[in-house]
């Protein structure tokens, strides 16, 4: 079958971008549904390890797959959305945007009295702040924001992404019975998410590289664990 070019498909990308997103939405939740049956009739994950083993098969199979789909179906290669040939720019946008944020958690807790550093080396530790951070920023900043970049301005572009970014949080937050905090919570719940992904949307943008996104997110994730 010829491959349609890029001309042909260009106005429907937002409809192709929105299909795969809700697609990969109910796909999540089939994977939580998933997790939780394994759990009960068969007990799979009673260690650390074989639980993060099963988000990272099923982030690997569920998001970056149909995302490297998305990013070809946009006339794009993955190496050039990636842009590690871009990583100056990834580092200055990424790690600057990174410790910014980091910042302002250690100022934040500094002054509401928590604890400054608080992760200790584990398995959900790798999943949340390395794997976690890969994953999204793949599908959303590298797929979703370039593929519906094609069609509006990058501001535009950037709020439905960060929208959508947020809602792919949804269903976690459900089954972990936090759904309900998550929603109403100022700080560190819905609107934070909201806003870092704009943020995360920006650096992409800036630095011309998902790697630079990435980096911010890992930072941020690293400080907030």
């Amino acid at each position: 079958m010829e491959e349609l070019k890029p001309s042909l498909y260009t106005k429907h990308i937002v409809k192709i971008t929105i299909i795969y997103i809700f697609a990969l939405y109910i796909a999540w939740i089939g994977a939580w549904l998933l997790e939780q049956w394994l759990q009960v009739h068969i007990g799979l994950f009673s260690s650390n390890m074989a639980q993060t083993i099963y988000w990272i098969v099923m982030k690997l199979l569920l998001w970056i797959l149909p995302s490297i789909a998305l990013i070809k179906i946009s006339g794009k290669k993955f190496s050039d959305v990636l842009g590690f040939n871009r990583l100056k720019s990834a580092l200055l946008w990424g790690g600057g945007i990174g410790l910014a944020l980091a910042a302002i958690t250690l100022i934040i807790r500094f002054f509401s009295n928590q604890t400054m550093f608080s992760f200790n080396l584990s398995w959900s530790l790798f999943n949340g702040v390395i794997i976690s951070p890969i994953v999204e920023e793949i599908t959303f900043r590298g797929a979703v924001l370039g593929a519906l970049k094609m069609r509006y301005n990058f501001t535009i572009a950037n709020f439905i992404t960060g929208v959508l970014f947020l809602g792919a949080h949804l269903p976690g937050w459900y089954f972990q019975g936090s759904i309900v905090k998550n929603l109403i919570s100022p700080i560190g719940g819905a609107f934070s998410i909201l806003l870092l992904g704009l943020v995360f949307g920006f650096v992409a943008n800036r630095s011309k590289s998902v790697a630079g996104s990435i980096l911010t997110h890992i930072l941020n994730n690293l400080f907030n664990a």
